[in-house]
This record gives C-alpha cells, structure tokens and sequence, in this order.
C-alpha cells in the first residue's frame, strides 16, 4: 500500500513534473534519506532503495539537497538519477568518509559554476572540524549553478545541523548565514537542509527557531518557503521515526527550504510515502515548487 499526504497524489506529481519544466519554475526536494544502518529491520536502505527510486522518477525535480548519505548510499543514488550531477564529500575527511550532505541537479537545465564546502564549527574551512558543543563534525555543501533556460545564477546550500548541542546549532546559524552573504552576494540563493531545530521544541521552546529566522530574515533575507507558499498542499512534522504513529508525532517541521526575495514560492509540500509498511525514510520529503521573481 502507498500511503500519500496529499489528495489526487498522481496528478499533481505529474503537474510538479511538469512544472519543473517551465522556464520560470523550480522544483526543489530537500530530503533526509536516512543512513543505512543494516539494524533498521524493514526499513533498512536495501529495502527503501526501490522508493526512493521511483520517487525521484516520479518528481524529476530541478535540484535537491539530501542528507546522510553514505558512500555506497552516493553511489546507489548516482545509478538512480541519471542525468543528474552532484557536489558533495564525506564530512568525515572531505572525501568519501562519514555522512554527505550532497546537492544533484538536472544536468540537462544547469551548468555547475563552482562549489564547495564548509564545516559546521569554529575553523570552517578545516576537514572534519566539530564545532561548539556538537556531538559529530558537520557540513554545509553548496554549488553555483548556471539555469541555461532562465541565465540566472542561483546558489544552493544544504546542510544537516547537529542534533545533540544548542550552541552548536545557535553558532551554526550564523556561520551559514555569514558564508552565504560571502559566497553567493546578491545572487539568488535557496538554502535547505535537516537543520535539527523546530517550534516548541521540548528543551529549547522556540528560542532556536526564532534565531534562525531572525538571522535568515534580517541578513539572508530568507523566508520559509511553508509560510509563503501560494497553496500549502500538506505540512506539519517532517520526521517520522519510522513510527506506525507518524501522524500523532508533534506537528513541526524540521527540515526546510529557504528562499530568497528573488523567488516566490509557489507550492509546498510534505510528501508522507510508505509501501507495504516500508517507510522511503526516517523523514519525509519536502518539496516547494518556486518562480523567479519579476
């Protein structure tokens, strides 16, 4: 059984598709693919590999941003999304150790510019540097891209923030933001990722939410795409825990796309997918369809 958040779930994935090819649309998946961890029972990757699959035929989106890929998981996605390039390294050494936190886009629509990465911590540039109170060196990939169909520049970012310290994530913000501003100036940027903060979260209350956007507004300004989207086709909690009681989990997302004053968002999304009882991963798909600003 497929299990989709959203009604009529074949047409309007087949109009996403369809819009991601329109000149002045975007269509972007940021996506928390959860490690392959072989003690995950039915929900271990080998068995999750088949959805991700035809989840990403099905979407074709423009670009996307996962989150805990490892190598042999990178090498599985390679062979699933042909025609797709990719930027990213391990966090472990800046090559092929520890979790990625890649970006793929559509080779057919972008040219890569450049790229790079950075760490999560107070020496940004060293590899595999954990910063603050963090439990697990952390990594920000981005890439400039070249639309060949608009001839705009756009620079991407993802990421995945730590999930155990609050200095690490309040500090992190600031350096993402800080990098953003430096690498990307005042060309179109899209910042997506796992960022591990949330509303009313049980320890922190909305202190760490309300930072982010704070320093994304006042200095990136960002917005989240959830809270300017045209139409709201689904939303709430981003993450599941591959619990059979997703839907009584608290409603708030963690993980977000981000967009600047230079997009306007369409459409957002939570894509809730499960397939005979497997779930595509520990989180569920965030999709936001967006247009050029005028």
């Amino acid at each position: 059984m497929k299990l989709l958040s959203l009604s009529l779930a074949a047409l309007l994935l087949f109009l996403a598709g369809c819009e991601s090819h329109q000149t002045d649309q975007l269509h972007l998946v940021t996506f928390n693919i959860r490690y392959d961890n072989p003690n995950d029972g039915d929900n271990r990757w080998v068995n999750r590999m088949p959805i991700v699959e035809n989840y990403f035929k099905e979407e074709a989106p423009d670009i996307i941003g996962m989150q805990e890929v490892l190598h042999n998981q990178l090498l599985d996605l390679q062979q699933m999304l042909p025609g797709y390039g990719y930027v990213g390294t391990g966090r472990d050494d800046g090559n092929t150790a520890g979790e990625y936190s890649p970006i793929f886009w559509r080779e057919d629509r972008f040219d890569l510019v450049d790229h790079s990465q950075f760490w999560l911590s107070e020496t940004p540039d060293s590899v595999a540097s954990r910063g603050w109170d963090a439990a697990l060196p952390r990594i920000v990939t981005w890439a400039a891209l070249q639309d060949n169909q608009s001839g705009q520049l756009i620079y991407t970012f993802n990421t995945h923030f730590d999930h155990r310290g609050r200095d690490a994530r309040k500090n992190s913000i600031d350096l993402m933001s800080e990098r953003i501003s430096e690498i990307a100036g005042s060309s179109p940027v899209i910042a997506m990722g796992d960022f591990n903060i949330r509303k009313n979260h049980p320890a922190f209350g909305d202190t760490l939410y309300h930072h982010m956007m704070e320093v994304f507004i006042e200095n990136d300004k960002f917005q989240n795409s959830e809270y300017v989207a045209g139409d709201v086709i689904s939303a709430g909690a981003t993450s599941n825990g591959f619990n059979e009681n997703w839907r009584e989990r608290p409603p708030f997302a963690i993980d977000y796309i981000f967009v600047d004053q230079n997009f306007q968002v369409q459409t957002y999304r939570v894509d809730h997918i499960i397939e005979n009882g497997v779930f595509i991963s520990d989180h569920w798909p965030v999709v936001s369809i967006v247009n050029y600003s005028e």
